[in-house]
């Protein structure tokens, strides 16, 4: 059996590992494959019930990997003190999508003050979101298996997800972060400045 984590004969079918991403870049990538998937079951409807699962989790995974960008970058720019270094690796495992965008959002706000690009109605918008990602999807556990922890099947009360409308949603929220990670990224590269 020909190994499929080594690179084959067809380099066309070869993909390759960035093993220097960042916590954003990484995010773009499951985006972007949820994306795929969607574009792909909105040209097939036969797809859609297959791919709902997949697009729900590469999606929320997105949001949960550029908010915690956010926050990192955020609070290295207020303290000086790197979070989820090797001592502190435990705190990646926090999955809740609300959480991290308030406390990214507090420290990006500190750190930006005037210049905060996100207005009150845009906030809300990826508040709101999150809030509906966390309501079917607490802790990251609910799209990834079909019986949750301690509650038997994981979406007994979900009987549709719109993908095209979820497609949006989560295109305009991480827009939203995308842009204050923006400016947080510019306060780091210009810290001494």
């Amino acid at each position: 059996m020909a190994d499929p984590f080594r690179s084959q004969g067809d380099v066309d079918e070869n993909a390759c590992i960035d093993n220097w991403m960042e916590f954003n870049q990484l995010a773009m990538c499951y985006i972007r494959s949820a994306d795929a998937l969607v574009t792909s079951a909105l040209e097939d409807h036969n797809l859609l019930d297959v791919h709902t699962y997949a697009v729900c989790f590469l999606y929320r995974h997105g949001l949960e990997l550029i908010l915690k960008d956010m926050v990192w970058k955020s609070h290295y720019l207020l303290t000086g003190t790197k979070r989820f270094v090797l001592s502190d690796w435990q705190e990646l495992g926090r999955h809740r999508l609300n959480d991290l965008w308030k406390q990214g959002r507090a420290d990006t706000e500190k750190v930006l003050d005037d210049d905060m690009p996100v207005n009150a109605i845009a906030d809300e918008q990826v508040t709101q979101l999150l809030i509906q990602f966390e309501r079917h999807d607490p802790d990251s556990y609910s799209f990834r298996y079909p019986i949750g922890k301690k509650t038997g099947r994981t979406h007994a009360d979900l009987m549709n997800v719109n993908l095209r409308v979820l497609r949006e949603c989560v295109q305009q929220a991480f827009d939203r972060v995308e842009t204050l990670l923006g400016c947080i990224d510019y306060c780091c590269e210009h810290q001494s400045d």
